[in-house]
């Protein structure tokens, strides 16, 4: 009896709201051409604009906007002993980022006055180059990267490159996590950050965050668990966005 409910509520969901299917395929086509049309340089993106005309009750849409940091100002080459590994976890966790070359995103005048931020230097810092001092910006720890250690290999000389893509190997396989945060509590604690997003989306339409490339992809998942949709994925690279939206 419950399962000839549910096809029962799905066909009437169909039959009934069209309109939600056909509009959100228009707003990921429109993010689609204006990737093609961009002549091979990097897409500006921005939110949906109500003058956009692509949802015909625009109150009942809600965007967030993922970035990843831009790349921190460090030295990420050569050889390093295990010391000189930790030594590298420990200054990219402080420095600022790199003034980038091109600005990915663009947000009209006073259409978003509060910028959300990890609470490590590198997503402030990008937050502050993309938008300016004339922003409201509030960080958080719920929105930090999932944490990272050296493992415990002998105090040789290996590629930096070796130390850190091996420790965060291991780190995942729960091996590595001794002192920091696990991989299952990292989860966790995105789950939560989720929350938060979907409050701040619920409140004001629009969402910022400036945050990280591991933080930012299990963000992606879980939204789209919770039924938001991707209108532009930003891929994995230093100042990566993606735009995700609900429409209802």
């Amino acid at each position: 009896m419950n399962s000839v409910l549910v096809k029962l509520f799905s066909v009437l969901f169909l039959v009934i709201s069209p309109s939600v299917f056909s509009q959100s395929k228009e707003i990921k086509e429109y993010y689609e051409n204006a990737q093609k049309f961009t002549d091979g340089k990097p897409l500006k993106l921005s939110f949906v604009q109500e003058e956009m005309k692509l949802v015909e009750n625009f109150e009942g849409l809600q965007q967030i906007m993922l970035i990843r940091h831009g790349e921190p100002a460090l030295n990420k080459k050569g050889w390093r002993k295990r010391k000189g590994a930790q030594d590298f976890i420990k200054a990219y966790d402080t420095v600022g980022v790199y003034t980038p070359e091109h600005i990915p995103v663009m947000l009209y005048e006073n259409e978003v006055k509060e910028i959300q931020t990890s609470s490590l230097e590198r997503s402030k810092h990008t937050a502050r180059i993309l938008f300016g001092e004339g922003k409201t910006y509030v960080q958080d720890t719920i929105f930090r990267e999932f944490e990272r250690k050296i493992i415990g290999l002998p105090n040789i000389k290996l590629p930096l490159k070796f130390w850190l893509i091996n420790s965060r190997i291991f780190w995942l396989l729960g091996m590595n996590k001794k002192g920091i945060e696990s991989f299952s509590a990292a989860k966790k604690r995105t789950k939560r950050a989720v929350i938060k997003l979907e409050g701040l989306a619920e409140e004001r339409g629009k969402v910022v965050l400036v945050s990280h490339g591991f933080l930012n992809r299990y963000l992606v998942k879980y939204l789209k668990k919770n039924g938001w949709e991707v209108a532009h994925d930003g891929g994995k690279g230093y100042l990566a966005t993606w735009l995700l939206f609900k429409y209802e």
